[in-house]
C-alpha cells in the first residue's frame, strides 16, 4: 500500500470535520471508475463493470460494498478498514448502503452526503438513486460531491512522491515518440511506441492522444495517415502509476522545421513558462490564464490561442481547478495542476506544451522534461 493507513485516517477525519460544517450524519460515496472511493479506501473497483460504494457516519467505523465477489480478496487486501463486502450486483449495493445507513440508526430526518461526483461527471446511476429513496424514506440527501474533491485537490507530500513517478514514466514514454518519429510513419507505431515504454516501466492505466497535422488539430485518436514532413506533431500523453495521473503535452517536428514553426513552437513555450511563473499560492487561475494570454499575443500567436490553459489531476485525469481566464479561485499549496497552452496556426503547425506541476509554500515545482527548442524526429536537419 502506497499510501499507509494513517495518511487514510486523516483523509476521513478531514472529510468528517467537513460533514459536520454540513451538518451531515453520514457520507455516501460512490465511484465506478472515477476515484472517490480510492481517496478514503485505497481500492479501485476497476473491472470493466464493477463498482464500489462506501458508507461513512459521522462516528463508527466505514463499510464498504462492491459488486463482484470474485474481487473480494482484492478490495479487502487494498482496504484499510475491516467491512468490505460484495453486494452481487448494483441493486444489491443499493440494498447493503440502505442497511448499513439503518443499522447505524439513520432512517427519517437524517442527512446523508452524496460524493457520486466529482465535477468532471456523475457516476451514481438514477435508478439507484431511486432505490435508496424507496429503501430510505425519510432520508434527506444532500449533494456532498465537493465535500470529497476539496479535500483532495490538496495533496499529501506521499501524494507528491507518486506524482513525480508517475511523471518520469510519462517522460520516458513520450519520449520514446521522438525515436520513431519521420515523415509517412503511421500514428500508431508512434502511440505503440509510446504506451510500450509506460507499460514497461510500470504504468498501470495510460491515455494517448496525437495530432499528425497540428496546423488542422490539436490532439484526438490516432489515424492511419502517415506523419507529414512539412507539419508539426503533438503527443500528449496521460500515465496512470500506482493510482496518481499525470499529464504531458509534447510537440515535435517529423521532418525539417521551418522558421515559422520553431518560432511557434518557442512562443507557446514561453506561454508555458508565463503560465508555471503565474501558478503560484495566493494567485487567481484567471491570473494563470491571462498570463499565457499575454505571452501569446506578445509573440504575435493571441489570435491562434486554442484557449486550453490547464486542469487539475491526481486520482483523476482531469480534476478541478479549471485554469480559465474568468477563474476567480486561487491557488493553494499541495495543488496540483496541468499547465499547457496550445496554438493552432493554419498553413503553419500547432503546439501543445507543457505538463503537470507540484504547488509548495514557496515555489512551483515541474516534474516534466519540456525541452525549449522544437524537438525534431528522424528526417531532422543534420546540418
Amino acid at each position: 500500500m502506497s499510501i499507509q493507513v494513517e495518511e487514510y485516517r486523516r483523509r476521513v477525519d478531514a472529510i468528517r470535520a467537513r460533514m459536520a460544517g454540513q451538518a451531515l450524519d453520514a457520507l455516501l460515496i460512490y465511484s465506478w471508475k472515477r476515484g472517490q472511493v480510492r481517496y478514503v479506501t485505497g481500492y479501485t473497483p476497476n473491472y470493466i463493470a464493477n463498482v464500489a460504494a462506501v458508507v461513512l457516519p459521522a462516528a463508527g467505523e466505514p463499510s464498504m460494498f462492491i459488486r463482484f465477489p470474485f474481487d473480494l480478496e482484492r478490495a479487502r487486501r487494498a482496504c484499510w478498514f475491516d467491512d468490505v463486502r460484495a453486494s452481487g450486483d448494483v441493486s444489491g449495493v443499493g440494498r447493503d448502503v440502505a442497511r448499513a445507513l439503518r443499522e447505524h440508526g439513520l432512517a427519517a430526518g437524517a442527512r446523508v452526503g452524496l460524493a457520486a461526483g466529482d465535477g468532471a461527471m456523475d457516476e451514481l446511476p438514477y435508478t439507484l438513486y431511486l432505490q435508496l429513496q424507496a429503501d430510505l424514506p425519510g432520508v434527506v440527501w444532500v449533494d456532498a460531491r465537493g465535500l470529497v474533491m476539496d479535500a483532495r485537490q490538496i495533496k499529501s507530500p506521499a501524494e507528491f512522491d507518486l506524482l513525480r513517478q508517475s511523471a518520469r514514466v510519462a517522460d520516458a514514454a513520450v519520449e520514446a515518440a521522438q525515436r520513431v518519429m519521420a515523415p509517412g510513419i503511421d500514428p500508431f507505431v508512434v502511440t505503440a511506441a509510446v504506451e510500450s515504454v509506460a507499460r514497461a516501466q510500470g504504468a498501470t492505466a495510460w491515455l494517448p492522444a496525437i495530432a499528425g497535422r497540428a496546423s488542422r488539430e490539436l490532439i484526438g485518436p490516432p489515424e492511419h495517415e502517415g506523419l507529414p514532413g512539412d507539419d508539426m506533431t503533438i503527443v500528449e500523453f496521460a500515465v496512470e502509476v500506482d493510482g496518481y495521473w499525470t499529464q504531458v503535452a509534447r510537440t515535435f517536428a517529423a521532418g525539417r522545421p521551418t522558421g515559422a514553426q520553431r518560432a511557434l513552437y518557442r512562443g507557446v513555450y514561453r506561454a508555458y513558462r508565463a503560465e508555471v511563473a503565474a501558478c503560484r499560492p495566493g494567485a487567481a487561475f484567471g491570473d494563470i490564464a491571462q498570463a499565457a494570454e499575454a505571452a501569446l499575443e506578445a509573440g504575435g500567436f493571441g489570435e491562434h490561442s486554442e484557449h486550453d490553459y490547464g486542469h487539475g489531476i491526481g486520482l483523476d485525469l482531469p480534476e478541478p481547478p479549471r485554469i480559465g481566464a474568468d477563474d476567480a479561485a486561487t491557488v493553494q499549496p499541495g495543488m496540483v495542476i496541468v499547465l499547457h497552452p496550445a496554438v493552432r496556426a493554419p498553413g503553419v503547425g500547432g503546439a501543445f506544451i507543457g505538463g503537470t506541476v507540484l504547488v509548495h509554500e514557496d515555489h512551483t515545482e515541474e516534474i516534466h522534461r519540456i525541452p525549449v527548442d522544437l524537438p525534431v524526429g528522424k528526417g531532422r536537419d543534420k546540418s
